[in-house]
C-alpha cells in the first residue's frame, strides 16, 4: 500500500473529508466512494430545494458522524503502523547485527523469506527455525514480508520459553497490522500467511478451537496462491487430525500412553481413552501430601472437562465434588482458579439437566471467588467474571426472574464496555470472540425484554470482531443469525433473509464441516420468503 503521512491524512480529513479524500489517501476506496455518495446525495437534496430539501439534514448526520469517528479510526491506525514501524526498526538492526557476526550466510529476498513455508517446528517443536539475515538494503522493501519474519521469531522464542501469552500477543498483532494494510483480504497472500501462523501457534500450544478457525481461514485466504502450497497442506494436514483424529484402519498401532499422557488423548480428541488414563493417573496420585494436592486438583478438572465431551454427568458430577472436598480438606492448596472452574462446570452439569435453583447456587458461589482487581491478571478475572454473570443471567431466566437476568446482563455489558474501551484505545481485549459471543447472548435474551438494546448490542459485537479478525469469524456469525431473529419477530423477512445470508457465507468460511449448522441457516433462509 506503500507508506502514508499521518498528517497528510489528518489534513485530509479536516479539509476534504466530507469527500472521503483520507479514505482514497489510504486506500480505503469502497468506503471513500461511500462518503462521497452520501455528501452528494445530500448537496444534491439540498440544491434540489422543496420538499427534497427537507431530507437533507437526515443525511447530514451520517455524514458528521461518520468523519467523527475516523478521527478516532485514524488515531488508531497510525498508533498500530508506529508501533510496529518501531518494533521492525529493531528487529532489522538485530538481523543486521547477526549478519555482521555471521557474513558468509547467504542472504534471501524478503518474499522468499516472508512466504516461506511454515515448518512442522511449530506443530513437533516449542521453537521456530532462525530466520536467515538480509542485507539493509532490502529489509526494508517489504514491511509485510518483515512483519512475517519479525513474528515467526518471537513466537518461536517465546513458544522455547512456554510464553503461551507472548507467542499468542504476538501473533494477533501480526494479524491485526496485516489486516489493517490490506485492502483485499482474498489478495493478500501475507495476511493469509499471518492467519496460518496465528493458527499453528494456537495448535502448538493447545488451544485447538482457536487453532480449527484460524488454520479454516488462513487456508480459506492461502489456496489461491501457489507460494503458499506448502504451509496450506500443513495446516489442512492440523485440520484433518483435528476433524478426524481416530487412527485409520490398517494403521500402525500408536505407542502405548502412560497414565499422565492423557493430555495427548485429549488434543487428539480421544476422550473415552483420555478419560480412562486421566483416572488411572487420580488413582495413582492420592494426596497424602499438600505438595500433590494442586496437581490432583488439575487432573480432577482435566477429567470433567474430558466428561462434558463424553456427556457423562454423573462421572462430571462426580470429580467435580472430589475437587471441592479436596480444596475443604483442612491446609490443603487448591488454588482459587481450579475452584472456580469446578463451581462452573458443576453449574452447567445442574442447568443442563433444568435444576437451576443448584445451578445457580454453584454460579453464585463461583462468583464470589472472581477478584477483578488481582494485578496484572484483572482483565483475565473481569473477563471469567462476565462468563459467570452470562450463566447466572441464564439460570435467572429459566427460573421466571426477568429483573435479575436483566441486572445481570447490564452488569456484564458494563464489563464489555470497559473492555471495548481499552481496545480502541490500544490494550488488546481478552478474547475478542468470547466477548462479543457474550454480547450476542446478551441481544437474544433482549429481543424479547429489551427490543431496543437489540441493535446496539449486535452492532458492538460485529465491531469487535471487525476489529479483531475484519469479521471474519463465528462470533460474528451468531450475531448476524441473532439480528435476522430480531427482524423475523419485527415482520421484516427481506431484511432477516439478508442478515441470514451474511451468517451463512460466515460459517461457510470459518465452521464449513459443520453440516447440522449450514442446514439449518439454508432452511432459514428458505423460510423466509
Amino acid at each position: 500500500m506503500g507508506e502514508k503521512n499521518s498528517r497528510w491524512a489528518l489534513g485530509l480529513l479536516l479539509a476534504l473529508g466530507w469527500l472521503g479524500a483520507h479514505r482514497f489517501y489510504l486506500g480505503r476506496y469502497a468506503s471513500a466512494v461511500g462518503q462521497l455518495a452520501l455528501t452528494v446525495l445530500c448537496a444534491a437534496l439540498w440544491l434540489w430545494g422543496g420538499a427534497a430539501a427537507a431530507y437533507a439534514p437526515y443525511l447530514l448526520g451520517p455524514v458528521v458522524f461518520w468523519l467523527l469517528r475516523d478521527g478516532f479510526w485514524l488515531f488508531d491506525y497510525f498508533r498500530v503502523e508506529e508501533d510496529m514501524d518501531s518494533r521492525l526498526s529493531a528487529f532489522s538492526q538485530s538481523q543486521l547485527d547477526e549478519q555482521a557476526s555471521q557474513p558468509a550466510v547467504k542472504a534471501q529476498t524478503p518474499a522468499t523469506l516472508a512466504l516461506a513455508p511454515l515448518t512442522q517446528a511449530l506443530v513437533a517443536a516449542p521453537a521456530l527455525p532462525e530466520p536467515t539475515p538480509q542485507p539493509a538494503a532490502e529489509l526494508h522493501t517489504d514491511k509485510k514480508s518483515l512483519a512475517i519474519q519479525m513474528a515467526q521469531k518471537h513466537i518461536g522464542d517465546a513458544l522455547a520459553r512456554q510464553d503461551v501469552q507472548t507467542a499468542h500477543a504476538e501473533a494477533d498483532s501480526l494479524v491485526r497490522y496485516l489486516a489493517q494494510r490490506s485492502r483485499k483480504p482474498q489478495s493478500d497472500p501475507h495476511l493469509a500467511m499471518a492467519y496460518l501462523l496465528q493458527g499453528m501457534t494456537f495448535y502448538q500450544t493447545e488451544h485447538l478451537d482457536a487453532a480449527r478457525k484460524k488454520l479454516q481461514m488462513g487456508v480459506h485466504l492461502g489456496a489461491a496462491f501457489a507460494e503458499l502450497a506448502q504451509p496450506v497442506q500443513q495446516a489442512q494436514a492440523c485440520l484433518q487430525r483435528l476433524r478426524a483424529p481416530k487412527m485409520a484402519p490398517g494403521a500402525a498401532a500408536a505407542p502405548a500412553l502412560q497414565p499422565g499422557q492423557y493430555p495427548l488423548l485429549m488434543q487428539s480428541q480421544d476422550w473415552a481413552q483420555a478419560l480412562a488414563l486421566c483416572e488411572q493417573t487420580i488413582a495413582s496420585r492420592p494426596a497424602s501430601q499438600d505438595g500433590d494436592v494442586p496437581d490432583l486438583a488439575q487432573h480432577h478438572l482435566h477429567a470433567m472437562e474430558i466428561a462434558q465431551h463424553l456427556g457423562d454427568s454423573e462421572r462430571q458430577r462426580g470429580h467435580g465434588q472430589a475437587l471441592l472436598a479436596l480444596a475443604a480438606r483442612e491446609g490443603a492448596a487448591v488454588p482459587t482458579a481450579l475452584r472456580r472452574q469446578a463451581l462452573e462446570r458443576l453449574g452447567d452439569v445442574y442447568q443442563s439437566e433444568a435444576d437451576h435453583h443448584r445451578a445457580h447456587q454453584h454460579y453464585a458461589q463461583a462468583l464470589a471467588l472472581v477478584d477483578v482487581r488481582s494485578g496484572g491478571n484483572a482483565a483475565a478475572q473481569a473477563l471469567a467474571l462476565c462468563a459467570l454473570l452470562q450463566r447466572m443471567a441464564r439460570s435467572h431466566a429459566a427460573l421466571g426472574e426477568t429483573a435479575q437476568a436483566l441486572q445481570c446482563w447490564q452488569r456484564l455489558a458494563l464489563y464489555v464496555d470497559s473492555f471495548d474501551r481499552l481496545d480502541q484505545q490500544g490494550q488488546r481485549m481478552p478474547d475478542p470472540e468470547a466477548v462479543s459471543g457474550m454480547l450476542t447472548a446478551y441481544a437474544a435474551f433482549a429481543i424479547s425484554h429489551q427490543p431496543t438494546r437489540v441493535k446496539p448490542l449486535v452492532q458492538q459485537a460485529l465491531r469487535i470482531q471487525q476489529r479483531s479478525c475484519r469479521g471474519y469469524s463465528l462470533a460474528a456469525a451468531r450475531a448476524y443469525a441473532v439480528f435476522a431473529d430480531f427482524l423475523a419477530a419485527h415482520g421484516q423477512t427481506d431484511a432477516r433473509r439478508s442478515y441470514l445470508k451474511k451468517a451463512l457465507l460466515l460459517v461457510q468460511i470459518c465452521d464449513p464441516d459443520n453440516s447440522a449448522h449450514l442446514q439449518q441457516l439454508k432452511t432459514a433462509i428458505r423460510e423466509a420468503v
